[in-house]
């Protein structure tokens, strides 16, 4: 006969008080994310049904992804190319102008899409203009959130239009000269002057955080399942004939 005790190694218990809290905490994070996207599209479908909101100079920012229009001047020859752009698995730039508001000193960045890079990096796009002066209906967006920035990143090539590789209101109103808005218009893709427009929030899709939360939860509870099966051990019982 035997029976089973609860001796887990040193090494084991090491191993489940790392891995148990951090695979719990993914799955917290992961839930939260998930929260977050759902709220991220009730505001999108909430302010995409708002009518159309006049842009004016002030600085407060209007709410993230509101419809607006927009008079302005386009300072043609004062333009950024927002470098490392992926379409269709496809290099390529984000083209933003600047658009001095009419009747003000304020400038906002809209952006009219994505190009491709050619085949030379040191060759870069003509970004012809038209119409300078323009009215125009966009999307209010933030700028773009990078995880990792280098040092440097913020501050636009020599040369116009300048390459950027991240994009920071000081750095591009150093160069420009003067002031922005806090935040970039996306063009509609119903104006003319634009490129590529393919305006879809980037990774808004509550499910994929919800399934990646399952997948943390779930190794969670194989590492406890483990930790328990690998930590009982079986021993022989001892009769009441048994000698010593």
């Amino acid at each position: 006969m035997s029976h089973y005790s609860f001796k887990p190694t040193g090494i084991a218990v090491i191993g489940i008080a790392l891995a148990l809290p951090l695979f719990c905490a993914l799955g917290v994070w992961q839930l939260n994310r998930a929260a977050e996207k759902r709220a991220l599209q009730v505001q999108l479908a909430s302010q995409s049904a708002e009518p159309l909101l006049r842009l004016e100079q002030s600085e407060a920012e209007p709410p993230r992804y509101r419809r607006v229009v927009v008079k302005g001047e386009y300072d043609a020859g004062h333009q950024f190319l927002l470098d490392n752009q992926i379409h269709g698995g496809k290099a390529g730039y984000h083209v933003l102008t600047p658009l001095r508001l009419a009747g003000s000193d304020v400038g906002v960045l809209v952006n009219r899409g994505w190009i491709p890079a050619g085949a030379d990096r040191r060759r870069l796009p003509d970004l012809p203009i038209r119409m300078s002066t323009v009215e125009l209906t966009a999307l209010v967006e933030r700028f773009p959130v990078v995880g990792l920035k280098l040092k440097g990143a913020e501050i636009p090539a020599p040369g116009w239009p300048a390459m950027v590789q991240v994009l920071e209101r000081e750095a591009l109103e150093q160069r420009l000269g003067y002031r922005l808005l806090p935040y970039q218009l996306l063009l509609d893709a119903g104006e003319a002057e634009g490129y590529l427009r393919d305006w879809k929030p980037a990774n808004v899709d509550p499910g994929q955080s919800t399934g990646y939360a399952i997948q943390w939860f779930s190794f969670a509870a194989i590492a406890l399942g483990l930790f328990l099966r690998h930590g009982f051990k079986a021993g022989a019982v001892r009769g009441p004939n048994a000698s010593p």
